[in-house]
């Protein structure tokens, strides 16, 4: 009989062995604790990747199981603000390799690292390349963001097309998804815009200079906060859930081919 839970947590052993043998991906949120401006919680990032990952597996629950989250990541930049904490790049990256490798020794032929957190990106993205490699191939591992789809793109987009591709912090963007998943949490009367600039742009570079950022934003947002609202969030979850679950479907049902060692 299939095991019809989603969240690893809340199996017992023989029914992880059982949706391991089912061909399941293994889902692992990541974010961090980490402060966003006077309106929205430290623990921005991590809540909004997990709830996602959790909304979509729903969606496909035969497809996934989502692990526990990582809840802490990287981010000295904003240590001036207090309830930031940060994990060095080393030990985040080994902390994290441990849990897809443990993922691996278990049987999960495939995981998907799914990301709340800019800063995150580069150690995540070296913890996918390092399971396939340490996993001689067996297990497949890939690192993105929770809005990177076709379809919360097009959403957000259409909502907010003067912040897309700007790279906000607390913006209307950040504080809208918020309020569309937790609106009693967000204090929205606290928050005051904090225009982007191109202060750390070099070229077409994506932020290539990561400032300490109490030196340009005096209350922690990057970004207009005018804007926001729960509405507004709700539209950008349920895309995010839709375009997150379709590319669990996308990578359960993708044959990844065995490694050929031609010496």
């Amino acid at each position: 009989m299939p095991v019809n839970k989603i969240l690893l947590g809340e199996m017992t052993w023989p029914e992880c062995k059982e949706v391991i043998a089912e061909g399941r991906v293994a889902v692992l949120p990541a974010g961090i604790q980490e402060q966003h401006g006077p309106a929205l919680p430290l623990d921005t990032d991590v809540f909004i990747a997990d709830e996602i990952c959790k909304r979509a597996a729903a969606l496909v629950p035969d497809k996934v199981v989502v692990v526990a989250p990582i809840n802490h990541g990287h981010s000295p930049h904003h240590m001036d603000f207090p309830g930031t904490l940060t994990i060095e790049p080393k030990h985040m990256l080994d902390y994290v390799l441990d849990v897809t490798m443990s993922l691996s020794y278990h049987g999960f032929k495939k995981i998907l690292i799914v990301n709340g957190h800019g800063s995150n990106a580069p150690i995540l993205d070296l913890v996918a390349r390092q399971t396939i490699i340490k996993s001689q191939g067996k297990t497949a591992c890939g690192a993105m963001f929770y809005m990177q789809s076709p379809e919360y793109d097009e959403v957000a987009r259409a909502l907010f097309p003067e912040l897309v591709d700007k790279w906000g912090h607390g913006d209307a963007i950040e504080t809208s998804l918020y309020m569309g998943l937790r609106p009693e949490q967000v204090q929205l009367e606290k928050a005051k815009d904090s225009p982007v600039t191109d202060l750390m742009q070099l070229g077409n570079a994506s932020l290539p200079l990561r400032l300490w950022w109490s030196s340009f934003s005096p209350e922690g947002i990057f970004g207009w906060v005018e804007g926001s609202s729960e509405e507004k969030g709700k539209q950008l979850v349920d895309a995010a859930v839709k375009g997150l679950a379709n590319v669990f479907s996308q990578f359960h049902a993708k044959v990844i081919p065995p490694r050929v060692d031609h010496h």
